[in-house]
């Protein structure tokens, strides 16, 4: 059973106790309205029915964005209650079971909270995810109630549950912090939520995740100091300079400069070459310029390829050594490099030592047995199965969703530690680069394929 499909049930369970004890219920000091629904129902139409804005539905249902079924009971805040003085205390939490442990916020155990106080003041946060909330609605009218979602969804899904997992963590170390949650499933939305200015009073924007996008956000805002903006996941920059723009994933060149320290440390003697895609010329040169600066007793050599030349293994065997190459892959394009991969793989009699990028560790597409024979070593931002603080992790997630994380949970949970807490200030390191005025994270590992798993290496 999938991670979704799990968060469903177990919901669904929940609330229907809830709705056959009472049509109103108190969870967590907080008055909802119990809803049933019901056919022909949209959240646009529960949002007006209930004068309750779409966003605060979707924070306390957050199995919605996965789609409506008839049946499926959703919890409405009742800001009309008698307790309508909590509408502003703490309006993020995931409705949870009360069998569950409220003090599983393990990682918080070695903190020194005693002497650091918490400044409660309400910090205003913006989280923009393309859900397809409608399309997924539409799934679920012509499935016959199967649990179908949108696959394009599945990324802000991941994203979601991290980032509300770490929202559950501050909020029991005392922050405050309202959250609003915007479906942006095309940029004509995305354009008319920038036109409506309801984002001015953010002080933290998280996303859009496309770099489209994201550059639209920072033309209206990207010269507002009271706000920070924040790329989480691609891995393209800002083309102008805007000061107040961080981006998580590092820059290309940057993860160049760690993969050819790391080459210089480890005292490799052999030749180097550079395998590039001719359509990434600045890659290259930015990969031969640093070499050159930093390896200037070893020679290299590059080789420039389109994508289709990649398919002829005997060109590309005849540049290459027979006995061992140590080459480097400054390619963000996932065509280029998935070509690549399986063509180097087949030359069994040859030893590699491949070294590329961090997107490559999106590439669902490349062959495991491949990135193990090829020993390929990547940046990765996300992935440090050792620490306590990962650890911790992976208990309170599963200790909240009944399933494991998959790809963008953690790192939607490290960057919402890191901005909104005073606590987890080393989880990244944002520094300026040259020619640029946004931000970018410096701090990442480099690990090598093995047989079973990913040693990290730096």
């Amino acid at each position: 059973m999938t991670k979704p499909a799990i968060c469903i049930v177990l919901f669904s369970v929940f609330t229907t106790f809830f709705a056959k004890a009472q049509h109103d219920t108190i969870i967590d000091n907080k008055s909802y309205i119990v809803h049933t629904i019901s056919a022909n129902e949209t959240l646009f139409t529960i949002s007006r029915k209930y004068n309750i804005e779409l966003n605060k539905l979707v924070v306390s249902n957050p199995e919605v964005i996965q789609g409506l079924y008839i049946g499926l009971k959703l919890f409405i805040p009742n800001f009309n209650s008698a307790d309508k003085e909590l509408k502003n205390n703490n309006e993020l939490s995931i409705v949870e079971s009360s069998s569950k442990d409220e003090n599983k916020i393990t990682l918080n155990k070695n903190l020194k909270l005693k002497n650091n106080k918490v400044d409660s003041s309400e910090v205003k946060v913006a989280l923009l995810l393309p859900f397809y909330l409608d399309l997924n609605d539409s799934l679920k009218a012509n499935s016959n109630n199967k649990k179908i979602i949108y696959p394009k969804s599945k990324v802000a899904l991941d994203f979601y549950f991290g980032f509300q997992l770490a929202l559950d963590s501050l909020t029991k170390l005392g922050y405050n912090i309202d959250l609003m949650l915007i479906d942006i499933p095309n940029d004509s939305t995305f354009n008319l939520i920038l036109e409506s200015n309801i984002l001015n009073d953010r002080e933290y924007i998280f996303g859009p995740i496309y770099i489209r996008q994201f550059e639209n956000l920072a033309k209206f805002y990207g010269y507002d100091s009271k706000k920070k903006l924040i790329s989480p996941l691609s891995f393209m920059s800002v083309k102008n300079n805007f000061r107040n723009v961080f981006q998580v994933v590092p820059l290309s060149n940057i993860q160049i400069s760690a993969l050819i320290e790391y080459i210089t440390n480890t005292n490799i003697d052999n030749d180097l070459i550079i395998i590039g895609h001719e359509e990434e010329s600045e890659l290259i040169s930015y990969t031969k310029n640093k070499l050159k600066s930093k390896m200037s007793k070893i020679d290299f050599q590059i080789l420039t390829f389109n994508k289709n030349q990649l398919s002829d293994r005997e060109l590309l065997k005849s540049k290459l050594k027979i006995d061992e190459n140590n080459i480097i892959v400054p390619s963000n394009d996932r065509s280029f490099v998935s070509r690549l991969l399986p063509t180097l793989g087949s030359m069994e009699d040859t030893v590699f030592n491949l070294y590329g990028l961090y997107t490559w560790n999106r590439f669902d597409n490349l062959d495991y047995n491949d990135l193990v024979s090829l020993n390929v070593h990547l940046p990765s931002l996300f992935v440090d199965d050792k620490s306590q603080f990962y650890r911790d992790f992976l208990i309170n997630y599963y200790s909240k969703y009944f399933s494991y994380p998959e790809n963008y949970a953690y790192t939607a949970y490290m960057q919402c530690m890191y901005f909104l807490s005073k606590e987890f200030k080393t989880l990244f390191n944002f520094k300026k680069t040259p020619n640029t005025s946004f931000k970018s994270n410096t701090k990442f590992n480099i690990y090598r394929y093995d047989k079973f798993d990913r040693i990290k290496v730096q």
